[in-house]
């Protein structure tokens, strides 16, 4: 079967095992292993990278400071000794990092919306009023849409903003960007798309799957496809969800490069295997 693939995850949930079902039905050898367990050594890796042909990352879970950077620290000197690592370190910790993604995306020219990121409530207050007071209020690393709050008032913006320096958070604003009740989540692989689906919610300004969202195949339009491809090159993600949303007036904005992308709401709204997608790629395929 060859050198075993490594992926990294929390634990064995559906993803782990759809990706375990992939390397089978290719007769390619994997082995999990959960972040937490890693470990570093003498030099340097755990010894179940030893030998393997690659690391597969499918999840970051939470941490310590310091546990987050040591499991970084690990997939960095997995690369550095020559092995494949999907999506690289330098992706993830990009990705992972709202702030960091809006910033590179905003730089290369990619539309997104306007943002601040800030430390003290009086920044937090000040950019609520420049961002046109209907804004976003983001955690710096979440997904799935937990922890987002829409703020359309002076006194919660003010209150929220307080909450959030007291607890030692930074501060991320992002403007409201009004559209139909449904997003765009692109999934990116290997310089191509993978496949594509809208997400809707008739109850929620949030529309993500695991939120209640309701996930219906699509086909992105070109100029939603030249935006997802290059917001994967500028993060350096061999593997990306991209989320984008259009306005009323129909532009898009890129909101979202998810390095971790889940899959399992475009498996089902769309009839494709994924994960098998996932592992031709990473054997040096394509499908």
């Amino acid at each position: 079967m060859g050198k075993p693939w490594v992926i990294c995850a929390s634990n064995r949930g559906w993803h782990v095992r759809d990706l375990e079902r992939a390397f089978a039905a290719r007769g390619a050898a994997c082995v999990v292993a959960p972040f937490a367990g890693l470990a570093g050594g003498p030099g340097g890796l755990d010894p179940v990278f030893d030998g393997a042909a690659g690391v597969l990352v499918r999840t970051i879970p939470g941490g310590t400071l310091e546990q987050v950077v040591l499991r970084m620290d690990l997939l960095h000197l997995a690369l550095e000794s020559g092995m494949r690592v999907m999506n690289s370190p330098r992706a993830l910790e990009g990705c992972v990092d709202k702030f960091l993604t809006t910033a590179r995306l905003g730089r290369a020219g990619i539309p997104v919306p306007e943002t601040v990121a800030c430390q003290t409530a009086q920044q937090g207050l000040e950019a609520f009023d420049r961002l046109g007071g209907d804004v976003v209020f983001k955690p710096l690393f979440g997904s799935e849409g937990r922890g987002m709050l829409r703020v359309t008032d002076r006194e919660t913006a003010w209150r929220v903003s307080t909450t959030l320096e007291r607890l030692g958070a930074v501060l991320y604003a992002q403007a409201f960007v009004r559209h139909p009740g449904w997003d765009l989540r692109v999934f990116t692989l290997g310089g191509r798309v993978l496949a594509a689906m809208t997400r809707h919610s008739a109850s929620d300004w949030r529309t993500n799957v695991a939120l209640g969202g309701e996930a219906r195949p699509a086909t992105a339009p070109a100029e939603a496809v030249e935006l997802a491809l290059r917001s994967a090159a500028v993060m350096g993600a061999e593997m990306a969800g991209v989320d984008l949303l259009t306005d009323p007036q129909g532009k898009w904005w890129v909101i979202e490069v998810n390095a971790v992308p889940g899959w399992r709401g475009l498996t089902e709204a769309t009839g494709q295997d994924i994960a098998l997608a996932i592992v031709d790629h990473a054997l040096g395929g394509r499908s």
